[in-house]
């Protein structure tokens, strides 16, 4: 029996790439799986037998509903300062989700060449590693195409804000570029499977005409979703705190709030985001 991890899923095959030869073979599923209801997904660690089925699904560390894809080291969160317009409620969305799943954020900020806005500050007084580009003056990269070297990474962002230009300028010459704008240029509508490519000492989902991330998250799961809230949770009086009607000296979160520790705006879309749930 072969150990390999899936980097294509297609029409109920699987590309596999094998962990003692790094060779790719495509397999399909056993009835095993099937009976258990377990499907495997992009970024699955597997053992299969060559050129025939995958007959189990070694631990997940993490997975996403959409899309599907599991085992993720860090998310690329690319949001531009303008054209769209910024929106922090927008950021917080994805990132309560990313960090719901032990998954690392990294925020890039583009477009800094039609703006003289910056958010850089607000988030790296949070903790985030940030950073906010311009290409007119190649400012603003640091180490930023060291930071996929050994990690599973994927790109996430609103239609129209980079994601693609980004790509292509850190893949320089160690990235099939004219492949990875054909495919993330498609119209979003298409239907195509997710893969996974190498990139820049690791790897990249590919997630063509992706743009959001499934909310799959559940009132319970809200409260400690951020990390920072998900610290602070440890200090509140009742276990289960919602950091909503609770009283101040009750909350801990409410207090780093009032402290702007955790900030306001952070905060309150926290709340739009736990009413939505509650709503439901």
């Amino acid at each position: 029996m072969e150990k390999g991890k899936i980097v294509k899923s297609v029409a109920g095959f699987f590309d596999i790439k094998s962990f003692s030869d790094h060779q790719i073979y495509r397999v399909r599923g056993s009835g095993k799986l099937r009976m258990l209801d377990m499907k495997p997904i992009v970024g699955d660690n597997v053992e299969f037998v060559k050129n025939e089925l995958i007959h189990r699904i070694l631990g997940r560390k993490n997975f996403f509903i959409r899309p599907k894809i599991a085992n993720v080291d860090q998310a690329i969160v690319v949001m531009s300062l303008v054209e769209p317009e910024f929106s922090s409620k927008l950021v917080d969305k994805f990132l309560i989700i990313i960090e719901n799943k032990d998954v690392t954020p990294i925020i890039v900020l583009t477009k800094k060449d039609l703006t003289s806005e910056s958010k850089i500050n607000y988030y790296k007084d949070q903790g985030y590693k940030v950073y906010e580009i311009n290409y007119e003056t190649n400012e603003g990269f640091g180490d930023l195409v060291s930071i996929f070297s050994n990690k599973t990474s994927f790109f996430v962002g609103q239609t129209g804000v980079g994601k693609t230009t980004l790509i292509n300028y850190l893949a320089k010459t160690n990235f099939a570029t004219q492949e990875i704008s054909k495919s993330l240029n498609r119209g979003k509508h298409t239907t195509r499977e997710v893969s996974l490519i190498d990139f820049n000492g690791g790897e990249i989902i590919d997630t063509p005409g992706f743009s959001s991330i499934e909310f799959d998250l559940t009132i319970n799961e809200m409260p400690t979703a951020f990390k920072v809230f998900r610290e602070a949770s440890r200090e509140c009086k009742f276990a289960g705190c919602k950091h909503y009607l609770e009283k101040l000296e009750d909350c801990k979160v409410k207090q780093l709030v009032k402290q702007d520790i955790i900030k306001q705006e952070r905060y309150d879309n926290y709340v739009s985001f736990l009413e939505r749930l509650i709503a439901k």
